[in-house]
């Protein structure tokens, strides 16, 4: 047997073809994800980066990586900015928003009445702080701010006063966030016609609460003209537009409450003390009633009760008989309540650790006064019981100071 030969010799198996051909032959193309291959070659040098990003994003599919939002991931030159529309709808939330609830939903509506109820009487925002982060339920914060916004609707001006400071300290203190707030507001939009059975001036004081939020910058602007907001708002809003449009309409949000700003409490608690003094030094028990009755505060008599066994404390034993003598005179003559006595040694015991501190013994003679306050029917003898039970048996301090 022989070979067979192919007609005009060359490309034979294991030849190199004939002569002359290797002029004629093209290299093969390589792969752009070739070590050898050289981007100068191609003719279409403008998607070079992101051809080479795609590569880096499909091995990234593979291992289950997303690269999209990082820079030099996604986009190399950082991310694209959003349309309008998609930066609204991708608003950052706090991640603590997000976090499951520690307690139930109703555990913590009723902590949140105790909380803003003990607030309103011991005016203490660092313990109510504490207590509401203990709770580790930041995602139910929207209720804490339904909850003392529609408690202190029920009050006095001064008391949606201090609501209105306790949300922007909060805030301040980043245990309220804005979104929290704003969810908040929208729940008080969805009950506020039920809210009016009871309150019938709710539509406005929400209005002037939402308002002064936005004047201390705990929700932006832009939280008036968001159209569902709008719609579920309703004359809420248009209310508090206008309350924000006014001339130096920050500015008069400040006292929009009423001349209860922390300025005139201020004011108030000094005159208070100068009035107590000159009960001191003059004995005249009418006149000290009479001053106390044109005040016109009786929502803010349990501050009387605190400062006269305060500055009772530095005082003899026959001037702490006559601040207790006037006492209940006060309550004898109906210009204190019952309930503004409880509230002021209530607030006495809760600081009687620092009491103890500037006045060793302090605790005997506020056993003294309150003895007497029972004797004298300013206060129920089980109100005493219950006080003493709750304050004396390792409960917290509160501040002595302003």
């Amino acid at each position: 047997r022989g070979w067979t030969k192919k007609k005009g010799g060359g490309h034979g198996k294991f030849t190199w073809g004939r002569p002359g051909d290797e002029t004629f032959m093209t290299e093969p193309e390589l792969s752009r994800y070739d070590p050898n291959y050289d981007s100068l070659d191609d003719e279409d040098e403008s998607n070079v980066i992101f051809d080479v990003l795609e590569y880096h994003q499909q091995m990234a599919r593979k291992a289950g990586i997303s690269l999209d939002g990082f820079q030099g991931g996604g986009h190399l030159f950082g991310a694209p900015p959003a349309p309008p529309q998609a930066a609204a709808a991708q608003r950052s939330v706090p991640l603590a928003d997000s976090l499951p609830a520690k307690i139930p939903l109703k555990d913590f509506k009723a902590k949140c009445m105790e909380l803003v109820d003990e607030f309103l009487t011991s005016e203490d925002t660092e313990e109510l702080k504490d207590d509401l982060t203990a709770m580790h339920s930041p995602m139910l914060h929207y209720e804490f701010v339904r909850r003392a916004i529609t408690l202190a609707m029920e009050r006095s001006a001064r008391e949606r006063e201090l609501v209105s400071e306790l949300l922007s300290k909060l805030y301040g203190a980043r245990v309220l966030s804005s979104e929290q707030c704003g969810k908040g507001f929208e729940r008080l939009f969805e009950v506020v016609e039920d809210l009016q059975l009871d309150i019938p001036a709710a539509k406005r004081y929400i209005s002037q609460f939402l308002a002064r939020a936005v004047a201390d910058e705990i929700l932006p602007p832009s939280f008036l003209s968001d159209p569902l907001i709008e719609r579920l708002g309703g004359e809420v809003i248009d209310h508090a537009k206008v309350l924000l449009s006014i001339k130096h309409g920050l500015v008069r949000l400040d006292n929009v409450w009423g001349t209860t700003s922390a300025a005139s409490v201020d004011d108030l608690k000094q005159e208070i003390k100068m009035l107590l003094q000159e009960f001191i030094n003059s004995s005249d028990i009418d006149e000290a009633c009479e001053c106390i009755k044109r005040l016109g505060v009786p929502h803010f008599h349990h501050e009387i009760i605190k400062r006269a066994v305060v500055l009772s404390l530095d005082f003899s034993e026959r001037e702490q008989a006559m601040m207790s003598s006037l006492l209940a005179e006060l309550g004898k003559r109906e210009i204190i309540s019952d309930k503004q006595v409880e509230i002021g040694f209530r607030r006495l015991y809760a600081a009687l650790q620092d009491l103890e501190l500037d006045v060793p013994g302090a605790s005997k003679i506020l056993e003294v006064f309150i003895n007497q306050a029972a004797k004298d029917n300013c206060l129920p003898a089980q109100t005493v019981e219950a006080i003493k039970k709750r304050y004396l048996n390792g409960a917290k301090s509160a501040p002595t100071t302003n």
